[in-house]
């Protein structure tokens, strides 16, 4: 029974073997290139004759071989970080075993962007040299450049390790762009960084250029700089020496200047060279002082006429104002110079200056004041007509001492009250001089009429409105205004009187004509008494 049974057996076999021949190691695909650790994959063998014993890997190109204990048909990998080659082992049956063919999974390392060295910092375009790129793995594909802090990146023609640079205006970022192999991502070099600073402008100060001594205070302002303000200086003798002041802002602030004084500021851009701004003056103005006005006095209407001075002022002069009103309302007086002339006033004037010291407040001087009398009221009386060898009482009133001229037929020429007896028709004038020495006069006459009377009366008229004859006439009675008339009828009753007669009675009494008849007249001249007869029809 054992011989039968391996006599079976063998026979067995030789079916088989006589049915394929040889083992046959089959055709292995998958064949792929990555990069180092971020790969994964399946290779497959197939067209193979027998079983796979198992599959084998090799790690320097098939020199040396390592057992991977796998009899599928399929081989996995993932993460290979060098080139590997994989086969299978096939054997079928008694005959010897086979190996498939070799596919290799090729691995690049990751692409090595480097190191560039270059960069710096500098004023505007003064930078120029060449950057070096080392450290790196790969292939250079080309340079790139940013100047908006790698937002947008130019790509720059170059695949040389160096990279030249010149006239930077702008800040600035350099990289490389290195890939291994393109199955690998790219990668980017470290950067050089250009800080270009535009070069130091050190701006404009802008404020009150003037103030006024003690109490004052403001605001300078720095405009148009293009830097970082180290900080300020001021001087007090016109920049011969200058004193920091702490302050990195662009005002700067004063208070209570007492004399001129200059400020400045200091401006540097990066590591371009500082700069100081103009220098802003700030002049001190000393306090306004009106300053006193000479001259000015008592003058009488009309007469003043002279000259003010303006004197021991702190300022410029704005103008000159007057006031008739005693001060209560102002008018102005385009006049900028120390002196103010007024001509023939008619009225007490005030007069006073404007002044101001730069810009503080203006002030006026006390009011010059020219004081203008009024003209005296002076009255010689009325005029008077006397007879000759009369007399009469002047009556002159007035405010001063009185003074009449001519002197002559006067009793006394020094009061208002002189008895006068002129011999013929007089003109006297009455002058009062005031106590402010201003004078003023006026004048009346005396009319001397002798006693001996020339006219013609009229003794007869007819007033019956025909136009002739109508009034009762006296010749020259107008030269006597203060003459009086009296008509009495032929029993003595007075029928018609009056004083300053006018040659105006046309025989009326009452209203009522008077008959016909003979009528009796009376007519003084002062002293002078005419009596006549007079017959109506």
């Amino acid at each position: 029974m054992r011989c039968f049974k391996q006599t079976f057996l063998l026979f067995f076999v030789f079916i088989v073997s006589n049915t394929y021949g040889q083992s046959i190691g089959g055709t292995t695909s998958g064949a792929v290139t990555y990069c180092t650790n971020s790969n994964s994959g399946i290779v497959t063998v197939t067209g193979y004759v027998g079983t796979i014993l198992n599959w084998q890997s090799s790690t320097d190109g098939g020199i040396i071989w390592n057992n991977n204990i796998n009899t599928s048909a399929n081989q996995t990998y993932f993460n290979l970080n060098q080139t590997t080659c994989y086969r299978a082992i096939v054997k079928d049956g008694v005959f010897a075993p086979d190996t498939s063919t070799i596919v290799c999974i090729t691995i690049y390392p990751q692409s090595l962007g480097g190191t560039i060295s270059g960069g710096g910092t500098y004023c505007d375009s003064s930078g120029a040299g060449t950057l070096t790129l080392s450290g790196y793995a790969g292939n250079l594909l080309y340079w790139q450049s940013s100047t908006d802090d790698g937002l947008t990146w130019s790509t720059i023609v170059n695949t040389t390790v160096t990279e030249n640079y010149s006239n930077i205006t702008q800040n600035t970022i350099y990289h490389a762009v290195v890939q291994n192999n393109p199955a690998c991502p790219t990668d980017t070099s470290t950067q050089a960084i250009f800080n270009v600073y535009p070069v130091t402008v050190a701006g404009t100060i802008i404020g009150a250029d003037t103030v006024c001594a003690g109490a004052n205070s403001g605001t300078l302002t720095l405009l148009g700089y293009t830097g970082a303000i180290l900080g300020w200086e001021s001087s007090i003798n016109n920049g011969s020496s200058w004193s920091p002041i702490t302050n990195s802002t662009a005002t700067q602030g004063y208070l209570n200047l007492s004399q001129a004084t200059w400020y400045r500021a200091i401006i540097q851009s990066g590591i371009c060279s500082s700069d100081t701004s103009a220098n802003f003056i700030i002049d001190v103005s000393p306090p306004t002082v009106a300053g006193i006005i000479g001259g000015g006095g008592i003058y009488c209407t009309g007469s003043a006429t002279g000259t003010l001075t303006l004197a021991g002022y702190t300022g410029i002069i704005i103008g000159w104002a007057s006031s008739v009103t005693n001060g209560l309302t102002w008018n102005s007086i385009v006049n900028t110079t120390t002196s103010q002339a007024y001509n023939g006033l008619s009225q007490t004037t005030w007069y006073s200056a404007i002044v101001q010291s730069g810009t503080c407040n203006m002030d006026s001087t006390t009011a010059a004041i020219i004081t203008v009398g009024p003209a005296s009221v002076v009255n010689a009386g009325n005029d008077i007509i006397i007879t000759s060898n009369q007399s009469v009482t002047l009556n002159g009133t007035g405010a001063g001492n009185p003074l009449w001229t001519p002197a002559a037929g006067l009793s006394n020429p020094t009061v208002f009250f002189p008895s006068a007896n002129p011999d013929s028709t007089t003109t006297y004038i009455l002058t009062v001089t005031d106590s402010n020495g201003c004078i003023s006069s006026d004048t009346v006459m005396i009319t001397v009429i002798q006693n001996n009377y020339n006219g013609k009366v009229s003794n007869y008229f007819s007033p019956n409105g025909d136009g002739i004859n109508d009034n009762w006439f006296v010749e020259g009675i107008e030269n006597f205004p203060d003459n009086e008339v009296f008509i009495y009828n032929i029993y003595g009753k007075e029928v018609y009187s009056k004083k300053g007669y006018t040659s105006d009675w046309q025989g009326t009494f009452n209203g009522t004509e008077l008959p016909d008849g003979t009528y009796y007249y009376v007519i003084k001249f002062g002293k002078l008494l005419i009596c006549f007869r007079h017959v109506k029809k």
